[in-house]
C-alpha cells in the first residue's frame, strides 16, 4: 500500500474541491517528470541535507524561494526581498526590505517575522546556510516588511550569502513534520513515499504564474527504466540519469536532449587533518595523476567540460588561467618522497562510482591501490558523512568563491569535512570577506584560489553538463544554465506546446 505524507484529511479535503468545480475547469495540463534518483523519504527539510531528493523538488525554486534568486548565466536578483543593503559603511549592519503581497501557500502573506524565523533557524547548527551567514549579533523587525541584520564582523557579500537554495524563507513556526509550505509557483499537494512528488500551480504566486497546472516528479531506481517510460509515453522528460544514455534518443524526433554546460562539480574530497591525506604531497599528487580527459570522456560520455581543481565557476574572480597538466612522473616521485608509495586507499562514493574508479585506474600508475566504495544516497548521507576521510559524489553548485568556501574550507564551515588548516589561506579569507573595495577583492580572490591550487583537498577533474532528456513539445528551460539542476530549478516553468 502506498503511503503518503499528508492525512486523510487533506486528500478528502483535494476531492470534495474537485467535486465542486465545474466540469470545464477540472481540465488541467499536467508535466509528467522522472528522476533516477531516490526520494521521498520523508518530511522535508528545507534547510539541512539530508539525501533525500524530494528536497530538491521543493527547495530549488518551484516550491520554497530565498530572499535572493540565482540567474541561469550566473549572478544573482532580488527575489522574495525589494532590497538589501548595508545600512552603513562598516558592513556590519544591513537592511532587508521585503516584497509585500507575497503569500504563502496556505495564503498567509509573508512579513518580517517569517524572516527573522527563517534565518535564525538556517543559521542553526548543522544547517547549510549557517557557514554563509555566518554568526548574528542581532536580527530585529524595523517594520512589518524591513529586517535589520546585525553582525559581529563586516560582511561585504551578504546578498550572496542569502541566495543558497537552502536559504529557503519559510513560515514563522515552520518545522518539517508540518505539510511543506513555501512561497513558489508551485505548492505540493501529495507526496507518496520513495515513488512520488505531486505538485499544483499556485493561484496566488506573486510573480509569472506556473506555465502548468500540475507536475508529477516519479523517482527511478535505474536510468534504463526512467528512459523506457519516457520513449513509452509515461513521462515528459528524464533527469539525474546515466549520461551513456543520452545517445540513445538520436533519430527520435519526439524527444530532444537539454544539454547545457555548467560550472557544478562532485569533488572527491580529502580530510586534512589525518593521515595520509594530512600530507600535501599526496594530494597534489592525486590531482596531477588524475586523467581529466579520460573522466570526461568515461565517466561522463564526453558531456562535461575540463576542470582543474577549484569551484566556484560562475565567480566573476574565477581564475581561468590556473590549469593542471598531468604529470605522472612528477605524481610518483610525490608519492615516493611521502614514504606511501604501496599505500591503500578507500574512497567512499555516493551514486555513480566513475570519477572515482576512473581516479583508481590512474593511481596505480603511481604505487597506489584505491577501492572505491559505493553508497546510495541515503547511506552516504548518514552519520559518517562528515568523519569519512575519502569520499566523493556529492553535488556542489557554482556558487561564488566566498560562499563555497564558507562552507568548506573556513573555521567554523558548514560543511567542514576536509578540516581545512591554513592561517595564509584565513588570514586572506578575512580580508576577502570583509572588503567593499573592489581592487582588494580581486586581488585576495586570486590570492585564495592559487592556494588551493597548489595544496588544496578537493578533485575536480570535470564540471558535468546538465542533461535532461524531453519530449519535444515540452518548453519552460532556460537556453543554458550554469547552475545545473535546472529540471528541478525550472519545474514551475515546464509547460507543453501546441504541435
Amino acid at each position: 500500500m502506498k503511503n503518503t505524507l499528508f492525512g486523510h484529511g487533506l486528500r478528502a479535503g483535494l476531492a470534495a474541491l474537485a467535486l465542486a468545480l465545474p466540469l470545464q475547469a477540472l481540465a488541467e495540463t499536467t508535466v509528467r517528470v522522472g528522476t533516477v534518483r531516490s526520494g521521498a523519504f520523508g518530511p522535508i527539510e528545507v534547510h539541512r541535507s539530508v539525501g533525500d531528493y524530494a528536497t530538491l523538488v521543493a527547495n530549488q525554486g518551484a516550491v520554497f524561494e530565498q530572499l535572493v534568486g540565482v540567474k541561469p548565466e550566473g549572478g544573482t536578483y532580488l527575489l522574495l526581498a525589494e532590497s538589501i543593503e548595508p545600512e552603513d559603511e562598516t558592513a556590519t549592519r544591513w537592511i532587508i526590505k521585503l516584497k509585500q503581497g507575497v503569500k504563502f501557500h496556505d495564503g498567509k502573506e509573508m512579513v518580517a517575522a517569517d524572516v527573522i524565523y527563517s534565518i535564525k533557524r538556517m543559521t542553526g547548527e548543522g544547517m547549510i546556510p549557517a557557514g554563509m551567514i555566518g554568526t548574528l549579533t542581532a536580527i530585529e523587525e524595523v517594520d512589518k516588511y524591513t529586517v535589520r541584520l546585525v553582525l559581529p564582523n563586516p560582511k561585504s557579500w551578504v546578498v550572496e550569502s542569502l541566495s543558497d537554495p537552502y536559504a529557503a524563507i519559510v513560515e514563522d513556526g515552520y518545522t518539517p513534520d508540518k505539510p511543506p509550505v513555501g512561497t513558489g509557483p508551485m505548492k505540493i499537494v501529495d507526496i507518496q513515499t520513495q515513488q512520488s512528488i505531486t505538485l499544483e500551480k499556485f493561484a496566488d504566486y506573486h510573480d509569472t504564474p506556473a506555465g502548468s497546472d500540475k507536475v508529477t516528479v516519479q523517482f527511478f531506481s535505474e536510468s534504463q527504466a526512467g528512459l523506457n517510460a519516457l520513449q513509452d509515453d509515461q513521462i515528459d522528460m528524464l533527469m539525474d540519469f546515466d549520461a551513456a544514455l543520452a545517445d540513445e534518443i538520436e533519430g527520435n524526433e519526439a524527444l530532444k536532449l537539454y544539454n547545457s554546460p555548467t560550472g557544478m562539480s562532485y569533488p572527491i574530497q580529502m580530510r586534512t587533518d589525518v593521515a595520509p591525506f594530512s600530507d600535501p604531497r599526496l594530494r597534489q599528487a592525486l590531482r596531477l595523476v588524475v586523467d581529466r580527459d579520460m573522466v570526461v570522456t568515461n565517466a561522463f560520455n564526453g558531456y562535461a567540460t575540463r576542470a582543474n581543481d577549484l569551484y566556484a565557476r560562475s565567480d566573476a574572480h574565477f581564475r581561468t588561467d590556473l590549469e593542471r597538466t598531468r604529470d605522472v612522473e612528477a605524481a610518483r616521485r610525490l608519492v615516493e618522497e611521502a614514504g606511501l608509495a604501496g599505500t591503500t586507499l578507500k574512497l567512499v562514493m555516493q551514486g555513480d562510482p566513475a570519477v572515482g574508479l576512473v581516479l583508481a585506474e590512474n593511481a596505480r600508475e603511481i604505487g597506489l591501490e584505491i577501492e572505491v566504495q559505493q553508497l546510495d544516497s541515503a547511506s552516504f548521507f548518514n552519520e559518517e558523512y562528515m568523519e569519512r576521510p575519502f569520499f566523493g559524489g556529492d553535488y556542489w553548485p557554482p556558487m561564488s568563491f566566498l560562499q563555497t568556501s564558507s562552507m568548506v574550507d573556513v573555521p567554523h564551515a558548514s560543511f567542514g569535512q576536509i578540516r581545512w588548516q591554513d592561517d595564509e589561506y584565513f588570514g586572506l579569507w578575512e580580508i576577502a570577506n570583509a572588503t567593499l573595495d573592489p581592487a582588494v577583492l580581486q586581488d585576495s580572490l586570486s590570492k585564495l584560489q592559487q592556494i588551493l591550487f597548489d595544496r588544496g583537498a578537493w578533485v575536480i577533474p570535470a564540471y558535468p553538463n546538465e542533461l535532461i532528456l524531453m519530449r519535444a513539445d515540452l518548453e519552460g528551460m532556460p537556453p543554458s544554465d550554469i547552475w545545473g539542476r535546472a529540471g528541478y530549478r525550472y519545474l514551475g516553468r515546464l509547460h507543453r506546446i501546441a504541435q
